[in-house]
């Protein structure tokens, strides 16, 4: 399976630091470059890209959410797993451990304490399968037929709003990643995003920006956010499927 991967991670029109990341093979890529990172993959082995948002100030933020891109995007972590139908107790405790990990570090760390994030993932697989998964209100949209559809669950109270499930934040809770098993598309592909691009852009805009798939899709998903008032950090990740000539190049 050959897939290309995108990226973009800016810290929007009113912060001056950016607590997001971005996972992918056990890096975090952050920071204030505006630029799109992109790369082709072909997928031979199980590959985990993830977006995060952390919460819990400046520094605490940072943290928690470079922690969780570089844990959960571990090299080799799924190889033992054979598709995505196999790969959600992985996961669970994949997402568990990283939990923890934030907990332990923030409980060591005065100015650390209560950090952490949300994240929204895709574990993609040889054959062509992937396993989208969400703790918190990180997001990953799919076009289908047309319409913009939401893969993800937010993770929020119906009644204040507030995050439900986060990784780290001090509690020491099981949490419940939520699940969605799909392929992996063609262009326009998958998106990921932290609710930067969400809760300063309309979905119908998302939706129209997504169905005309221009090759610049990331960094207009991101003015849209910013012509929306942009309060948060702004990251956006995009998945598609390639398909492989004879000679071996890649084409969407």
């Amino acid at each position: 399976m050959a897939v290309q991967v995108s990226g973009l991670t800016h810290h929007g029109a009113v912060r001056t630091n950016n607590e997001d990341g971005i996972g992918w093979l056990g890096w975090s890529l952050r920071g204030m470059s505006p630029a799109v990172w992109e790369t082709d993959v072909l997928v031979t082995a199980p590959v985990t890209l993830v977006v995060c948002d952390g919460m819990g100030g400046h520094a605490a933020g940072e943290e928690a959410s470079r922690l969780a891109c570089e844990m959960l995007t571990t090299p080799g972590y799924f190889d033992h797993v054979a598709d995505a139908q196999s790969a959600r107790e992985a996961v669970r405790v994949l997402v568990q451990r990283t939990s923890d990990s934030i907990n332990d570090l923030s409980d060591r760390q005065p100015y650390l304490r209560g950090m952490g994030c949300t994240v929204a993932g895709v574990v993609m697989f040889p054959d062509g399968s992937a396993l989208v998964f969400n703790v918190g209100d990180s997001r990953v949209y799919c076009m289908d037929g047309g319409y913009l559809g939401q893969l993800t669950v937010d993770h929020r109270s119906a009644d204040t709003n507030a995050l439900t499930q986060a990784l780290g934040g001090g509690r020491r809770v099981v949490l419940e990643p939520a699940f969605f098993e799909c392929r992996i598309p063609g262009k326009p592909g998958l998106l990921l995003c932290t609710d930067g691009l969400d809760d300063y852009a309309d979905e119908l805009d998302i939706e129209r920006l997504m169905a005309g798939d221009s090759n610049n899709i990331l960094c207009e998903l991101r003015d849209l956010a910013l012509s929306g008032g942009g309060g948060d950090n702004i990251t956006l990740a995009r998945i598609t499927a390639h398909k492989r000539t004879a000679n071996g190049e890649m084409h969407g």
